[in-house]
């Protein structure tokens, strides 16, 4: 930048992140007057995190930040909008309860120099769009209708300098278009300074005089405007298919022609290649180099000459083209329906448990069987418009553009989202110590587990703080919270809730499952919930019940079979074990037959599971992104790119996650992933028995867990308590990851804290389970057994 240039925001070795978690790092660069500088990068680089710091909703631990030579660090957000800075963060932020009118007067402060009616009419000369609009809420306009209010609210402060966080998000092309020539038009008539936050390569490349590359909390590169023509200099930093396309194969840039191959060997495969109505215009996947084709010739084990590999390259650029156009496509995901905001990540005297990572309120319809039930969803449940980072510092920055399937239902049901509860990181966890944002709290003892992974969810429904809450388990994560916390939690049979639009660890044992503190509301949400999508591979058929109609039907006459090897374990609690079967007892006392059942497979399940899950989830969750391969469903793109980080972040994983890629990784590269298949033979081995036990009993009793909730390891505990704390809980729950449904039902009290008792039934034998679980209910205050 020239020295006679007026320099108005100055940064300088800005570092900081989200509490402990580093995201920036030395962040240096200036923004002149009347410039546009654009930052392009991938999801969860730190860009959303960079202005965030910028505006003060975020401290910067070391660095300077100038803002006409004049420090702001100490500043609070208003206080720098007063010197001129505005702000449009990330999904709008627009009140979508209020007017667009309200929206606008809303934003208008004293520091904007002239009358509050005077700015908005100066504004909406500036956004014409807008006036037919006034009167409609914020919520009923379109996103690229929300997107140019929240710019124009921005302006009712007459700042002079706009900091954009991906204003063209989730925005079709045509207002894309009309939004770069408002912006052009703003900055010529009012002299703004912009700061662009952008994944949308035309747009940052039309708008802005030069470009900085953030990756992994580092600029590592700039762009002038003339790079930004040069694909290959673009190529150099990030790869043409780093950034989103505006322009699809409308626009051809003059060094980026699809090239013909011309190779005898080439024209094999000509029947893939492109016909006239279909021909590539702009190339925006990038082509493997040499070096790249040699690597990946090293690691299948060929030996190839450069000229062969060269020869391949030409081979298979009719594919690379097909790529290019699956590029330019619109992608094909399920319409969200809801109007909603962001929310806000809560501060610690609105979250005293830590329970919560994001509260906002999702209105659905005004009618149904939830209506008015304040719902809450694990973070590992899309939710769109709202962040949600699965308990990682690795997923941080992310927000997914769709709801998941029950998401959808239970708003069309009348409920009302209340926000997104903490979990473990990247629950791998059933205690709840690990999540990035630190430990979630026991609501019956501070300082203890609230079970994981699923923590949130359960000590949010046991507080009062929501009605009813979704969490997911994989190895017992609805049930060990529940436990825990004094709650119900029903993991139903594998597939009867679709999984469509959560995260996953391992396709055959991922479930979601309704938390709440009466049996009764268990039933009902879990009506809402059931069945197909025909989205999730993980459904087959199910079979689905009205779940309420098992109310009320009392135990008499039920048959009972009390698991003998889910009790004395080489951790279990006498008083544990003692008040699981004094819940048994009750049973009988209700009329139900209960007699002692023998399962030796029970100990086998849980080393099947171990195979399972370990290797599972390092080739699928790990490798495979959360995404993975060979299998129809509804994929979120975006989601497995923010995972994909982790290849880069391992650092941040937790150390129970590191525990258990270990382990995946040394069998699926050392024996081949023989014992994955083996493990799944098995467990459909002790199925079979469980089921063979179920046609003699109508449900299986045992102890949810064989402990109480444990302290919090401390902070600076050694790798080995950290991991012990983590899967310490498990041997009952875990085996039932191969498909039955099982509930965790609060029994008693012991020093204070719940313990819970579990109750299994057959392939979609939930009827039976909350028939029971309510007679046992109604039969007593658990608190008092």
């Amino acid at each position: 930048m020239n020295d006679d240039v007026t320099q108005v925001l100055e940064i300088k070795g800005l570092s900081g992140g989200y509490g402990k978690v580093p995201i920036l790092h030395g962040i240096e660069f200036a923004v002149a007057e009347n410039e546009v500088v654009g930052i392009l990068g991938h999801n969860g680089m730190g860009k959303t995190t960079l202005l965030k710091m910028l505006m003060g909703f975020l401290p910067g631990r070391v660095g300077t930040i100038r803002f006409h030579s004049t420090e702001i660090n100490r500043m609070s957000p208003n206080e720098r909008a007063g010197l001129g800075l505005g702000y449009v963060p990330q999904g709008r932020g627009i009140f979508p309860q209020l007017t667009v009118r309200d929206n606008l007067r809303f934003a208008w402060h004293e520091y904007a120099g002239s009358s509050e009616s005077e700015v908005m009419e100066s504004v909406l000369s500036d956004f014409p769009r807008l006036r037919p609009l006034m009167d409609r809420e914020g919520g009923a306009l379109s996103g690229g209708e929300q997107q140019l209010l929240a710019l124009a609210r921005c302006l009712m402060g007459d700042p002079e300098f706009l900091l954009l966080d991906e204003p063209t998000e989730g925005i079709q092309p045509s207002i894309i278009e009309e939004m770069g020539e408002t912006l052009l038009a703003l900055r010529k008539s009012r002299g703004l300074s912009i700061l662009l936050v952008e994944q949308n390569f035309d747009f940052i490349s039309d708008l802005s005089d030069r470009v900085l590359v953030l990756e992994r909390g580092r600029i590592t590169g700039e762009l002038s405007k003339t790079d930004l023509s040069d694909q290959a200099k673009v190529d150099q930093f990030l790869g043409f298919g780093a950034a989103r396309s505006t322009r699809g194969q409308a626009n051809t840039r003059p060094d980026t022609q699809a090239a013909q191959p011309t190779s005898t060997k080439s024209q094999a495969v000509s029947a893939t290649q492109p016909t006239a109505a279909n021909v590539v215009t702009n190339m925006t996947i990038k082509r493997p180099t040499l070096s790249q084709m040699r690597d990946m010739a090293n690691r299948f084990g060929m030996n190839l000459s450069d000229e062969d590999l060269e020869e391949y390259r030409e081979i298979i650029e009719p594919y690379m083209q097909a790529y290019d156009r699956l590029d330019a496509m619109p992608d094909y995901l399920p319409e969200v329906r809801y109007p909603r905001s962001p929310g806000h990540f809560p501060n610690p005297t609105e979250n005293l448990l830590n329970a919560w990572y994001v509260k906002t309120e999702v209105r659905g319809a005004p009618d149904g069987k939830l209506r008015g039930k304040r719902i809450a969803i694990k973070d590992t449940i899309c939710l769109a418009g709202v962040p949600m980072m699965n308990g990682s510092s690795i997923m941080e920055g992310y927000t997914p553009e769709i709801d998941a399937t029950i998401v959808t239902r239970m708003l069309d049901a009348g409920a009302v989202i209340t926000g997104k509860a903490h979990c473990e990181n990247f629950c791998l966890s059933g205690g709840s110590h690990t999540n990035a944002k630190g430990p979630i709290h026991n609501p019956w003892k501070r300082g203890y587990m609230a079970g994981g992974s699923s923590g949130g969810s359960a000590a949010l429904v046991a507080a009062g703080e929501v009605d009813m809450a979704i969490a997911g388990d994989q190895g017992g994560s609805i049930r060990i919270p529940s436990s825990n916390c004094g709650v119900y939690g029903m993991k139903p049979t594998h597939g009867l809730v679709p999984y469509t639009g959560a995260m996953p660890i391992e396709q055959t044992i991922d479930h979601l499952g309704p938390v709440t503190n009466t049996v009764a509301d268990n039933a009902l949400l879990l009506e809402v919930l059931a069945g197909e999508d025909g989205l999730d591979p993980r459904q087959y058929k199910p079979t689905v019940y009205s779940y309420t109609e098992a109310l009320g039907r009392g135990a008499h006459g039920m048959r009972i079979g009390v698991l003998t090897e889910g009790f004395g374990h080489e951790n279990s609690e006498a008083d544990v074990d003692g008040k699981v079967r004094q819940a048994a007892d009750r049973f009988r006392e209700l009329g139900a037959r209960v007699e002692e059942v023998s399962i030796p497979e029970h100990y086998t399940a849980m080393d099947a599971w171990t195979a399972i899950t370990l290797e599972g989830l390092q080739d699928g969750m790990m490798w495979g992104n959360s995404t993975g391969t060979n299998y129809r469903g509804l994929f979120l793109p975006s989601m497995t790119d923010h995972m994909s980080q982790w290849q880069g972040r391992a650092d941040e994983l937790s150390h129970s996650l590191k525990a258990c890629m270990f382990v995946g990784e040394h069998f699926q590269r050392q024996y081949r992933g023989r014992f994955y298949g083996k493990g799944q033979n098995i467990m459909r081995l002790c199925n079979e028995r469980y089921l063979a036990a179920l046609k003699q009993y109508d449900l299986l009793l045992m102890p949810t867990l064989p402990i109480k909730p444990q302290p919090h390891p401390p902070a600076d505990c050694s790798l080995s308590l950290y991991v012990q704390r983590a899967f310490e809980m498990v041997p009952n729950t875990a085996p039932f990851n191969g498909g039955l449904p099982a509930m965790s039902i609060p029994c008693g009290l012991s020093d204070g804290l719940p313990i819970g008792m579990m109750l299994v039934g057959p392939h979609y034998g939930e009827m039976k389970i909350y028939q029971a679980a309510d007679a046992f209910e109604q039969s007593g205050d658990w608190r008092n057994m």
